[in-house]
């Protein structure tokens, strides 16, 4: 479907698009502050209500999904602690404790990714960082639509 209209994401519209674009984009309350959401969009897909609908509930469900990754995190950080040792040689008073890493870090950006492409089992990237005014180093907690943690991967 090229034109469709959802009760979440609105009225959208694949007309003219043929490779990954930003079909909709939105800043969500979350907490303290508000996450910008970009939907990602290949136009040789057709659009579903049932994808739609899983990215819709991922979203609303977030704050569970927040926890679940941020115990990811303490556990990647705690096997390679390679980001946290950046980051403590980079900048000043950061907390060195993996727990207090992981509660300071900050979520940056939630990307949705619509694609029948079932390689990588990637649909959803949330991207964390510590301190973003300071380091544009991200590490992305890449999730398939059932909310399964697929990886996690050190960005910038």
């Amino acid at each position: 479907m090229k034109h469709l209209k959802h009760a979440f994401f609105g009225e959208l519209n694949t007309e003219g698009l043929d490779d990954y674009d930003v079909l909709w984009e939105e800043n969500i309350p979350y907490k303290n502050g508000n996450i910008i959401v970009f939907f990602w969009f290949c136009g040789e897909d057709d659009l579903s209500i049932e994808r739609l609908d899983s990215f819709e509930k991922f979203l609303k469900d977030f704050d569970a999904v927040d926890e679940k990754a941020r115990k990811a995190l303490k556990a990647y950080l705690e096997e390679e602690p390679e980001y946290l040792d950046f980051h403590a040689e980079e900048l000043e008073n950061i907390p060195e404790n993996v727990d207090d890493f992981v509660a300071e870090m900050q979520i940056k950006s939630i990307g949705l990714w619509y694609s029948t492409d079932e390689e990588d089992g990637v649909d959803v990237m949330v991207d964390y960082m510590i301190r973003p005014e300071e380091s544009d180093e991200i590490l992305a907690v890449k999730y398939d639509l059932n909310g399964e943690i697929r990886a996690i991967d050190w960005e910038s």
